[in-house]
């Protein structure tokens, strides 16, 4: 072979070597990326079955609580009419249907809630619908009503700048789909757009932190 045979072999060697080396990472990739999903489905389905356990044994417990209630007063009920006490069989009536009334009007402004904090979800991309729903529960369970009645956090903030808290917090997102890496310095150089005060990354923040700047009206999407 002449010197320019050997030189064009071992160019196309080294490409080739390249190429497979190339092939070979990108291999490697795919299944480190299929492994951490696979980890976070099986996280995903362990806290699920968890608190699926919790909430069946709360609604149990609530279910045998509420029988026991409607059976001694249904019981005092017959007695006070067994007994003559109309007036105070009238009286424990309309308690009952007071407090039938005050579930309802509680449930309708449960409803909206769950409404709300459903809207704020639906922007969101989740790994699957147990994810959403997990979510979806650990968040109504924080939130409160202010003095206006409305439905915020337990810190005050309102619950869209919460959900967005929460889907920024590091240790819930095994919850959601991963996000498209676009690169170093993609976006023109225009600045971090998940950015906090004082530039450091809502990613790199505690969900306390974030909760803090969103009550002060700092976060990116607060900003004028």
């Amino acid at each position: 072979m002449t010197d320019e045979e050997i030189a064009a072999k071992k160019l196309a060697d080294d490409k080739a070597a390249a190429e497979a080396a190339e092939r070979q990472k990108l291999a490697e990739s795919e299944l480190f990326k299929k492994a951490v999903e696979e980890a976070a489905a099986e996280k995903l389905k362990e806290i699920k079955a968890k608190l699926d356990g919790a909430y069946s044994t709360r609604d149990e417990l609530a279910k045998k609580l509420k029988e026991k209630e409607d059976a001694d007063r249904a019981a005092e009920l017959k007695r006070l009419q067994d007994e003559g006490k109309h007036r105070e069989a009238y009286d424990l009536q309309m308690k009952e249907l007071n407090e039938k009334n005050e579930r309802l009007a509680a449930q309708n402004i449960e409803l909206t809630r769950n409404v709300e904090v459903r809207s704020a979800l639906s922007a969101l991309e989740f790994r699957s619908d147990n994810a959403r729903e997990m979510a979806f529960k650990e968040i109504t369970g924080d939130l409160i009503r202010d003095e206006k009645g409305v439905w915020v956090h337990k810190t005050g903030v309102p619950i869209a700048a919460f959900v967005k808290s929460f889907s920024e917090d590091v240790a819930n997102e095994f919850l959601f789909k991963p996000k498209a890496n676009s690169g170093a310095g993609a976006g023109g150089g225009g600045g971090n757009n998940n950015a906090g005060a004082g530039g450091k990354s809502l990613f790199e923040m505690s969900q306390a932190d974030v909760l803090k700047l969103a009550a002060e009206g700092k976060l990116p999407n607060q900003r004028k």
